[in-house]
């Protein structure tokens, strides 16, 4: 089985050379290298690691953009969080910046070694009861985004989704009025009132804004 690479932010070189000793003979890790956390981004592309362990003890807003700006860039590495308050808002505030777990002050070398895994493998590493924390508040997140779906829908009246739906097809406004028996200066009107109503300013971006939004399945 391959090694995990990983790489230590921000650690002092006591913690450094302790975890070194610590898993000098296990096969199954690979220490790249240690920076300090500011430098962290070029570090990673230089060396490529599987998982970066990123210390931000007493500098929890600084490690929150850092771990923002490294998820940004490296998409493919895992960031786990060590030295944060361990409380369910501040774990979920990293989580929901981009990383993937964390590590606890207290951990022993065998849980270290097991959230480097489980990061490794782009599962979750925290505790069961971060773990409901984070379902319960994406579950919020996803019931808040339907209910403003649902509230923006309401903007536009059922002629004017009909004829957003119509306008999806590819029909003109000349079209449209043949179709729907109105007009062709209602829905000239009509059409306009999406445009201000979605803030857009052309029929392709209200048409996109329909799809994105789910209002076209039927």
């Amino acid at each position: 089985m391959p090694s995990i690479t990983f790489l230590l932010a921000g650690f002092g070189r006591l913690f450094r050379e302790c975890l070194s000793e610590a898993f000098r003979d296990d096969e199954s890790l690979q220490m790249r290298d240690a920076v300090d956390g500011t430098d962290s981004g070029e570090q990673i592309a230089e060396l490529q690691p599987e998982v970066v362990v990123i210390n931000v003890d007493g500098r929890e807003d600084e490690g929150l953009a850092l771990i923002g700006r490294l998820a940004r860039e490296h998409r493919d590495t895992k960031l786990l969080v060590f030295g944060m308050e361990e409380t369910h808002e501040s774990i979920l505030r990293f989580i929901e910046a981009g990383a993937h777990g964390y590590i606890p002050r207290t951990a022993s070398m065998v849980e270290f070694h097991d959230a480097l895994g489980l990061a490794a493998r782009g599962e979750m590493a925290a505790s069961p009861a971060v773990t409901y924390a984070m379902f319960a508040r994406l579950a919020e997140l996803s019931q808040l985004r339907r209910r403003t779906e649902t509230l923006e829908t309401l903007r536009l009246s059922t002629r004017e989704l009909d004829i957003l739906r119509l306008m999806a097809r590819g029909l003109s406004n000349k079209q449209i009025a043949t179709r729907l028996s109105l007009s062709y200066h209602t829905i000239k009107n009509h059409v306009q009132n999406i445009f201000r109503k979605l803030d857009v300013a052309r029929r392709i971006e209200a048409v996109e804004h329909a799809r994105r939004q789910g209002w076209l399945d039927e």
